[in-house]
């Protein structure tokens, strides 16, 4: 078997290669699209209709100027109104309110300082009757008349000189604009040069190229006669792994599946799945089949096609009974067709540690209410709520008197069985909507939700009350009695939770002051 031996090439030589040619491309479309932009620049430049206008500009002040002046004669003779007058005046103004900021002479041999000053007084003048001339005014535009027979004379001959230094100065600006021209033409002709022999260049390179490609296509024949050969033994070699797999999958402690990407064709699944779902074929398996709700098999489904790898998705899962599974998926290829790899694992019992946990992190152990944290998060959210839809919710703090009498009196075990009746208590006479915890010691915090002051007022009193009338026996065999001290506070418009419980925090303390075993309301 025959073949072209080639020397070989340097990687270093052939990315250097690769370099210039890549930067030969890039400067010719540099090049190409500077010159086409001067093109455009210049072209757009000379297709402005008000290209070199400032002379025109400054012959038809020189008219408007005779035209004013003959007006103001007209006016002197009574042969003219006041307001014809006016309009000829702010003919001029506009006329010259372009020139304000204009160059006429940049493009002299040598400054025109009278020039320009005949111009800046002409400017000044305009603007000035302009500002004085007013319609139906006869008299104040005579005085201009006057003013305008006195000093536009003296200014029509300065004019004709200023007509011919900006005829002089367009006359070399556009001598400037032509020498500018015709550089940019010759610098258009080199760089067409230049691309000329880039193209060149680059055609040479891509006959270079071509005849390679031939060379390596021959050799690459060569190559497929041997790879046929090496294709049929990984043939068989992959069949064999392809059944060791099988086996492996089958022995694996995970829920494993393996689907076409549509989902119509089950390529397998394993012994365990299958117990778990209660199949008896593997093609009866499909997503819906593994997720408990036909819903979240779908959004499954649609993130793993569009992120291909999906790891962690925690949701309940089917079975003999629902439970809580971790899914994890991969989009692969089996058999030249798109297909999806699903696994999962059972976490049921990972998620009762945590809900118990949970629990416990969220629950006062003596009560069974709310802690202080639980309840501050959740009065939270429920203000957020309470505020977006402007309902109203009240907040009430309880405090049980002499709790450390008590405690010293009794032992704390009558302490404790003090604190839990009262969350019992709390519990019964609050609905299930409202949040109810103990934020520390004998201290209790309740949010009413969509309640008002008044109406909780009566809630207050009725805890209070239902206290009072507790019947309590100590740890050690006597009778005993509670009272509440309540402090009560409505959430205003925009006020944060914080602010809520301080108020009613003041109102329990004003309760205790007034003697205890009674209400007070927040003070607005």
């Amino acid at each position: 078997m025959s073949s072209i031996a080639t020397p070989p090439v340097s990687p270093s030589r052939h990315r250097l290669k690769l370099s210039a040619l890549i930067t030969l491309v890039l400067a010719m479309a540099l090049v190409t699209l500077g010159s086409l932009w001067l093109v455009q620049e210049q072209a757009r430049q000379l297709a402005l209709p008000t290209l070199h206008n400032e002379l025109w500009q400054a012959y038809q002040i020189d008219n408007e100027m005779n035209h004013l002046l003959d007006a103001a004669h007209s006016l002197r003779k009574g042969e003219l109104d006041s307001d014809d007058l006016v309009v000829r005046i702010q003919v001029l103004r506009s006329l010259t309110q372009s020139l304000e900021r204009h160059h006429l002479f940049d493009f002299l041999p040598e400054s025109q300082s009278i020039t320009q000053g005949t111009l800046d007084q002409i400017i000044g003048l305009s603007r000035d009757w302009d500002a004085r001339a007013r319609w139906g005014d006869p008299q104040g535009v005579r005085q201009l008349a006057e003013e305008i027979h006195q000093r536009l004379p003296q200014l029509l001959k300065p004019m004709h000189e200023v007509m011919v230094a900006s005829k002089i100065s367009l006359a070399n600006k556009i001598d400037a604009k032509r020498q500018l021209l015709h550089r940019c033409f010759i610098g258009l002709g080199w760089t067409l040069l230049g691309l000329l022999l880039g193209g060149a260049l680059l055609v040479s390179r891509l006959v270079s190229d071509y005849r390679k490609a031939r060379t390596l296509s021959h050799n690459l024949a060569e190559l497929n006669q041997h790879l046929e050969q090496r294709v049929s033994e990984r043939t068989a070699e992959l069949s064999e792994g392809q059944a060791l797999l099988r086996q492996i999958l089958d022995a694996s402690p995970s829920d494993v599946a393996l689907i076409s990407d549509d989902g119509k064709q089950v390529h397998f699944v394993n012994q365990r799945l299958r117990q778990r779902l209660e199949l008896d074929a593997s093609s009866d398996f499909s997503l819906s089949r593994l997720f408990s709700n036909a819903r979240e098999a779908l959004h499954f489904s649609e993130a793993l096609q569009a992120r291909q790898r999906l790891d962690g998705w925690e949701t309940q899962l089917a079975g003999a009974e629902p439970y809580w599974g971790v899914v994890s998926g991969r989009v692969l290829e089996y058999h030249g067709r798109p297909a999806l790899l699903i696994w999962s694992y059972d976490i049921s019992l990972r998620k009762q540690m945590e809900q118990e946990l949970l629990v416990l992190a969220t629950t006062d152990a003596l009560t069974g209410l709310n802690n202080r944290h639980a309840f501050l998060q959740r009065a939270g959210e429920l203000f957020k709520s309470a505020e977006r839809f402007d309902q109203p919710c009240t907040l009430l703090m309880l405090d049980i008197d002499h709790f450390k009498a008590i405690n010293d009196n009794h032992g704390h075990q009558s302490g404790d069985e003090v604190l839990a009746r009262l969350g019992e208590l709390l519990r019964q006479v609050l609905r299930e909507v409202d949040i109810i915890g103990r934020l520390g010691g004998e201290e209790f915090a309740a949010l009413l939700t969509q309640t008002d002051r008044y109406d909780a007022l009566q809630v207050a009193e009725r805890l209070r009350l239902s206290a009072e009338a507790l019947v309590l026996n100590g740890a050690d065999g006597q009778h005993l009695s509670i009272t509440l001290s309540i402090g009560l506070a409505e959430r205003r418009p925009a006020e944060p939770l914080e602010g809520v419980l301080a108020r009613a925090d003041s109102a329990l303390y004003r309760a205790k002051a007034e003697g205890r075993n009674r209400t007070a309301q927040s003070v607005d």
